[in-house]
């Protein structure tokens, strides 16, 4: 059996994603306003990933119908963000997970950090011509932004690699990977303010 991953773009530009384990693995892109859907067998896991000026950000990591019959799904930031992505089962905004306004919160904690923190952060955030964050890079490659996002989405996003090759992960990371109740079509929302998806 298969169902729908339903991909809505609220933002007003077109937004590019990668696409891995449906669709072919192509990119996908959808325009602005609009809902793309792909279908995605039971059983069948994959990621749909953010791209932002060719750089991967922020995704929606997706087991479909997995262990029990059940969805699993997450919004990670281990390879970096630049805007914002919310996923959940169609219809049941209980199961919603991610962070609507994970950007405008990554922002926020940047500007109201102190300057020493601000330089350890210079090679993996960036900013645009009005000192405002526009993108980070991938939790993974940089211990101290894996730190600092800690401190405004802990609990809200996967940040760090979890419990893999032999770590433990962060207890906040691994709860990101619990199941959704049965198997049905997946919201996946973008957008570059609130990604709270339309009801």
């Amino acid at each position: 059996m298969a169902h729908n991953i339903n991909i809505t773009n609220l933002s007003g530009h077109d937004q590019e994603f990668e696409v891995h384990g449906w669709n072919n693995s192509s990119n996908l892109t959808v325009q602005a306003g609009a809902t793309v859907s792909i279908e995605a067998n039971d059983g069948s896991s994959g990621a749909i990933i953010a791209l932002h000026e060719g750089h991967e950000g922020e995704q929606a990591e997706i087991t479909k119908c997995g262990f029990g019959g059940n969805d699993f799904f997450d919004i990670s930031n281990i390879c970096g963000a630049g805007g914002n992505l919310t996923i959940q089962q169609a219809g049941k905004p209980e199961t919603r997970k991610g962070a609507p306004t994970f950007m405008q919160q990554c922002n926020d904690a940047y500007q109201q950090a102190d300057e020493n923190t601000k330089q350890s952060l210079q090679a993996c955030v960036h900013l645009d011509g009005s000192g405002n964050v526009v993108r980070i890079d991938a939790c993974k490659d940089f211990p101290q932004l894996e730190a600092f996002v800690r401190t405004f989405a802990d609990g809200k996003t996967y940040i760090g690699v979890g419990a893999w090759d032999g770590s433990a992960g962060a207890a906040s990371d691994n709860n990101q990977s619990s199941a959704a109740q049965g198997s049905t079509d997946l919201q996946v929302t973008y957008n570059d303010g609130d990604a709270t998806p339309p009801s």
